[in-house]
C-alpha cells in the first residue's frame, strides 16, 4: 500500500508526552492475502534536471523524483521549527453492546454502549506545511475524499478555530480500516488529527478540551480520547472511562462483506418498540463479572441493518452455526456491516470455500487501551487479511 507521494513524511512517532519525544521508525505495512489497491498520485509530478559532464560537453538528464521535491520542502520547514513530522496509529473500535434507548428532540437517538478500541487501525503521517492557507491530504486507496469533507481536515480546521493557531499540514493516510463497517475508522482519524495538531502546538489544549471540541464534528470522535474502553451515552459523545477485567489478549476476527450499511438508512428502519429492554448497566455488570458472552452482546441496530442488508443476517447466522463453540460471541459492530467473532482470530472455513464470500474483508484483532498522556500505539503484530483485490476501502 504505497504510493509515489507516501514517503515524503519521515517515520517519526510521538511517545509519552508533549515534553518527551523520541523518534522511531515504523515498518511499512504489507497486508496478507491478495490485496491489489491501486493508489492514485495526489501531488503534481515535477521532473528534475540533473546536469552531468561527459567528454567535454554537458548532458541533461530529466529525472522524475517527486519525493525529493517534497522532502526538500519539508527539510526547509525543519530548519525553523521543533517538532515538524509525526506518525501516529489511528485504531478503530467495536461496540461490545449497543442499546438504543430513545429518540431525541434534535432527531438523534440516545444510546448506551460499551465501546472498546481494537488493534486494527490506520497509520497517519503528519508534516508541517510551509503553507499558511491549506492542508494537503493524500491516501493510499481510491475513493477517500481529500477535501474538507474528510474528517481529518475537519478536525484540523476545528483545532485552528478553537486555538487560533496557524499550523497547516501535509497529511498522508495509510488506510487499512474499511469504511461503512461500523468500526469508527473516520472518527478515529479525526481524533488522531486533533491529537497531532495539539502536539505540534505545544499542547495548548487539554485532552478534555479536545474531547469536548470533537463532538462538534462527530458523535463517536470523543470516545477515542478515553483510555480505550468506555461506556458511552447521549449521542455517543458522553464518555465514561471504565476498567473492565477483559483480558486484552482475547483474540477476535472481523468479517466485513463488500456491501456497506448506510447508517442513516439503518436508523430510518429502527423501531424503538422492538429494541431490547435489558438495562445497559446490567450488561456492564455481567461483563465485569463473567466476561464477554453471546447474551451480553446485544446490538439494537442489528434488526434494521439486516433489513437493509439481508445477506448480513445470513452471514452472522452461518458464522454462529459453523463455529461450534469457536467463538464466545458473534455480533455486528455499530450500524454494520462488520460481524465480529470474539474468542478466535480465525474465520470459519466457509469464508474461504464459498465464492459468495471471496470479496470479504478479514482481519484478526485484539483489544487495546492507551496510557494517560499517550496516544494509541500499534501492537507489534496485527494480522490483517484483505481477502480479495475487489474489496473496497473507500
Amino acid at each position: 500500500m504505497a504510493m509515489a507521494s507516501s514517503q515524503f513524511f519521515c517515520d517519526h512517532q510521538l511517545h509519552p508526552s508533549c515534553n518527551s519525544i523520541r523518534r522511531t521508525t515504523l515498518p511499512s505495512f504489507r497486508p496478507h492475502g491478495s490485496s491489489s489497491f491501486r493508489p492514485k498520485p495526489q501531488f503534481q509530478r515535477t521532473p528534475f534536471l540533473r546536469v552531468r559532464a561527459s567528454a567535454g560537453r554537458k548532458q541533461v538528464e530529466i529525472v522524475y523524483n517527486p519525493d525529493e521535491r517534497i522532502n526538500n520542502l519539508a527539510d526547509e520547514v525543519d530548519k525553523n521549527t521543533g517538532l515538524s513530522r509525526l506518525t501516529l496509529f489511528s485504531p478503530c473500535k467495536i461496540n461490545v453492546f449497543l442499546r438504543i434507548t430513545g429518540k431525541r428532540a434534535d432527531g438523534f437517538h440516545d444510546l448506551a454502549s460499551l465501546f472498546h478500541v481494537i488493534s486494527l487501525g490506520d497509520i497517519i503521517k503528519f508534516s508541517l506545511s510551509p503553507s499558511k492557507t491549506k492542508d494537503r491530504l493524500s491516501t493510499n486507496v481510491p475513493g477517500v475524499p481529500l477535501d474538507e469533507s474528510n474528517l481529518i481536515i475537519k478536525a484540523l480546521n476545528l483545532y485552528r478555530e478553537k486555538t487560533g493557531t496557524d499550523n497547516y499540514f501535509w497529511v498522508h493516510l495509510d488506510k487499512k480500516v474499511p469504511t461503512g463497517a461500523g468500526l469508527g475508522g473516520g472518527s478515529s482519524n479525526a481524533a488522531t488529527a486533533l491529537w497531532a495538531a495539539n502536539q505540534f502546538s505545544g499542547c495548548l489544549a487539554t485532552e478534555k478540551e479536545l474531547q469536548q471540541w470533537s463532538s462538534e464534528i462527530g458523535s463517536d470522535i470523543p470516545f477515542f480520547f478515553s483510555n480505550g474502553a468506555a461506556f458511552c451515552t447521549g449521542r455517543g459523545e458522553v464518555v465514561e472511562d471504565i476498567s473492565l477485567p477483559i483480558p486484552l489478549d482475547i483474540p477476535m476476527v472481523l468479517v466485513k462483506p463488500p456491501q456497506a450499511c448506510s447508517t442513516a438508512e439503518v436508523y430510518k428502519r429502527l423501531r424503538l418498540d422492538q429494541t431490547s429492554k435489558v438495562d445497559p448497566i446490567t450488561l456492564l455488570e455481567k461483563i465485569s463479572k463473567n466476561g464477554i458472552s453471546q447474551d451480553v452482546c446485544i446490538n439494537d441496530l442489528e434488526p434494521p441493518a439486516f433489513e437493509v442488508l439481508p445477506s448480513l443476517k445470513r452471514l452472522k447466522q452461518r458464522i454462529i452455526a459453523a463455529s461450534r463453540g469457536q467463538y464466545d460471541a458473534v455480533f455486528m459492530s455499530g450500524s454494520g456491516s462488520t460481524i465480529v467473532g470474539i474468542g478466535s482470530p480465525d474465520p470459519p472455513q466457509f469464508i474461504y470455500d464459498d465464492d459468495e464470500y471471496q470479496d470479504v474483508f478479514l482481519s484478526e484483532a485484539s483489544f487495546i487501551t492507551r496510557a494517560a498522556n499517550q496516544w494509541y500505539t500499534q501492537p507489534a503484530s496485527t494480522g490483517a487479511c484483505y481477502n480479495s483485490p475487489n474489496q473496497s476501502m473507500e
